[in-house]
C-alpha cells in the first residue's frame, strides 16, 4: 500500500487543511502521514482518532526553513513515503528544499490566488516589495516540484501565469467533502446549538463560514447587514472562523451597534449543525482558491448569496445561487433583502446546489482522482 506524506504549515481548521485531512481519512488505498511545521494543530486530534500519524514540529521561527528541513529528514527516512505532498507557502518551500536530499516525487497544492493585482493594490510600498520577492522565490523554487494540484481552474490559470508554470504541469482536482456529514442532522443537536447561541425559533439566521481575513469580505457583510436590521428585526448573523481580522470586525460590530445581532464564533467543529440553522448562507469573499465553505453550504442545501468572483462561479451558477457584485455593499444588501422577502422562492436554488455538490464534490470521487494522480506520478518517476 502506498504511503503519502503531507507537509503543512499548521493543522488549523483552514480550508486546505480540512480538505487534505478529509481525503486522507477517506483514502483506504494509502497510508497517510502528516508533518506540521509550526504551532497550531487543532485538527491533529481528529487525524489521530482516524489512525493517521501526525508529527508536530511546533516551530516558532516564521521562516526557519533550514531547521525544519533538518527535522524532517529523519522522519522521511523513517516513513519511507512514496509521495510527498506539500500545501501552503512555507511548507512548499521546505518540501522543495528536501528534494536535494530525496528523489521522492513531490506534489504541491495550489490553493490560493496569492499574487493577483488586488492583493498588491492593498499593500504598502514595502509590502508590495516583500510580496514580489516571495513571488519570485516561489517561482524559482517551483522547478523542484514534479506536479501541482490546483483546486480550481481559476487558480490554475492564475498560478501558471504568476509562477511561470506550464499548464501541463498543473492538474485540477476540486476539493471534496463527505456528503453524509450534512444530511439528517439530529434535531436535538440543532436545538442544543440554538440554545448555546441564544437563538429563538423566530430568528432568521444568516451564516458565514470563513477565516477572519480582509479578503473574505465579512466587513462588507456587516455593512450590508446594518442596513437590513431596521426592516428585519429577527435577523441574526453568526460567523464561524478565526483570523487576524477579528479585532477589525469586533470594532465594526460595536460601531454599528450590532452586539446583540452578530456573533463571531471562532473555529468550530460542528459546521454541519451550524449550517442547519441558516436561512441564508452568505459568502462575500473577494478572492479564493476553491471555496470549501461554499461547497459545504451546497451540500447542506442552503440558499446561497455569494460574490460574483470566478472561484465561486466554478461551484455555482445562477441556477444554484444568488450573486452580488464583489465588494458592492449596496448590491449585497439588495440581494439579501430580495431573498429574505420570500425565502420559499429560492428553495429551488438550494435544491439545485445540493445536487451539483453531490455530483461534483463528493469526497469519494475526489479521493479516486487523487489516487489516480499519485499512482501515475509514482510510475513516471
Amino acid at each position: 500500500m502506498k504511503k503519502i506524506l503531507y507537509i503543512l504549515d499548521t493543522f488549523e481548521t483552514g480550508g486546505a487543511e480540512k480538505s487534505l485531512l478529509d481525503i486522507a481519512i477517506q483514502n483506504k488505498a494509502a497510508v497517510s502521514y502528516f508533518i506540521t511545521i509550526y504551532k497550531g494543530n487543532q485538527l491533529a486530534e481528529l487525524a489521530e482518532k482516524n489512525g493517521i500519524q501526525v508529527f508536530q514540529l511546533n516551530n516558532t521561527e516564521k521562516y526557519g526553513f533550514s531547521k525544519a528541513v533538518q527535522q524532517i529528514i529523519p522522519l522521511i527516512n523513517e516513513i519511507q513515503p512514496d509521495i510527498i505532498h506539500s500545501t501552503l507557502f512555507r511548507a512548499d518551500i521546505i518540501a522543495r528544499r528536501l528534494k536535494k536530499h530525496f528523489s521522492i516525487p513531490l506534489i504541491s497544492s495550489l490553493v490560493n490566488n496569492s499574487y493577483i493585482s488586488e492583493r498588491y493594490e492593498k499593500l504598502s510600498v514595502l509590502g508590495k516589495l516583500k510580496l514580489y520577492g516571495i513571488q519570485k522565490y516561489d517561482a524559482f523554487t517551483a522547478k523542484q516540484v514534479d506536479l501541482f494540484i490546483s483546486n480550481s481552474q481559476t487558480i490554475k490559470k492564475s498560478n501558471a501565469k504568476h509562477l511561470h508554470l506550464h499548464p501541463d504541469k498543473i492538474k485540477v482536482i476540486f476539493r471534496g467533502r463527505d456528503f453524509n456529514k450534512f444530511q439528517n442532522i439530529e434535531q436535538n443537536r440543532i436545538s442544543q446549538l440554538k440554545k448555546e447561541l441564544g437563538l429563538t425559533e423566530e430568528d432568521q439566521v444568516l451564516v458565514n463560514v470563513s477565516r477572519l481575513l480582509e479578503r473574505k469580505g465579512q466587513l462588507d457583510f456587516l455593512a450590508a447587514f446594518k442596513e437590513l436590521v431596521p426592516k428585519n428585526p429577527q435577523l441574526k448573523v453568526v460567523i464561524a472562523g478565526e483570523g487576524g481580522y477579528r479585532k477589525t470586525l469586533e470594532n465594526a460590530i460595536a460601531a454599528y451597534q450590532l452586539q446583540d445581532k452578530v456573533q463571531l464564533l471562532g473555529n468550530r467543529n460542528d459546521i454541519p449543525v451550524l449550517l442547519s440553522l441558516a436561512a441564508v448562507f452568505v459568502f462575500p469573499t473577494h478572492y479564493e482558491g476553491l471555496p470549501g465553505a461554499l461547497i459545504e453550504a451546497m451540500m447542506a442545501k442552503k440558499i446561497i448569496v455569494c460574490s460574483d468572483i470566478a472561484e465561486n462561479k466554478e461551484c455555482v451558477t445562477n441556477e444554484e445561487a444568488v450573486f452580488f457584485k464583489k465588494g458592492d455593499v449596496a448590491d449585497l444588501e439588495n440581494k439579501l433583502e430580495l431573498v429574505l422577502s420570500n425565502l420559499a422562492d429560492y428553495n429551488k436554488l438550494a435544491q439545485n446546489a445540493q445536487k451539483v455538490a453531490f455530483d461534483t464534490f463528493s469526497i469519494e470521487s475526489i479521493v479516486n482522482q487523487y489516487n489516480q494522480t499519485y499512482e501515475s506520478l509514482m510510475h513516471t518517476n
